[in-house]
């Protein structure tokens, strides 16, 4: 078990809660790595990341409820720069709650038991003691925050160089394409 301070980064595949004599600790999955634990918190992971990354978790939420309108559960950007959005299956006041790399999610189904069993890009699985339903709605609202952070930084980028064409779409018809087809497989 490692004691260790832990950063989350972009390989960080996903943080789960694990109890060991009564206590909660946190097993993390990183890229093509075996899983580790850490005597920490899943929450406090990510608290500590936040301050790593010069933020803090609260002002995060508050980006989230500002940019995209999520209030409960909501998704973070951990680190914008390089694309890693982080969601939770629960509130941060529950015990239980994982944390998700939207990039790293290759896909999710339905469980055996209203669990969900999800499928990462290194071709690892884990089962997560919550709905479907759940998983869903929280993926899909990173992938909101994630949309809505992209568009605003394109927005910002060419009001700033005065090189904007409001006739014109600023999204390649491909691209659009691409997230739709991506977006029907999910749900």
């Amino acid at each position: 078990m490692a004691s260790f301070r832990y950063i989350i980064r972009e390989t960080t595949m996903y943080i789960k809660p694990v109890s060991i004599d009564n206590k909660i600790y946190s097993e993390v999955k990183e890229y093509n790595k075996p899983t580790f634990i850490i005597k920490q918190k899943p929450l406090t992971l990510i608290e500590q990341s936040c301050h790593f990354y010069n933020t803090t978790y609260s002002a995060r939420k508050e980006t989230t409820r500002i940019v995209a309108d999520i209030c409960q559960k909501p998704p973070i950007v951990l680190k914008p720069e390089t694309g890693t959005y982080f969601f939770p299956t629960h509130s941060d006041r529950i015990k239980e709650m994982h944390w998700f790399n939207l990039s790293m999610i290759k896909y999710y189904r339905r469980g055996k038991y209203n669990d969900t069993e999800i499928f990462f890009d290194d071709e690892s699985m884990v089962v997560v003691p919550t709905s479907y339903h759940i998983i869903n709605t929280q993926y899909l609202h990173a992938v909101k925050l994630e949309y809505c952070l992209r568009t605003k930084a394109i927005k910002n980028d060419k009001v700033k160089s005065q090189d904007i064409d409001f006739k014109q779409a600023c999204t390649n018809i491909y691209e659009v394409l691409a997230m739709y087809a991506l977006l029907e497989r999910q749900v």
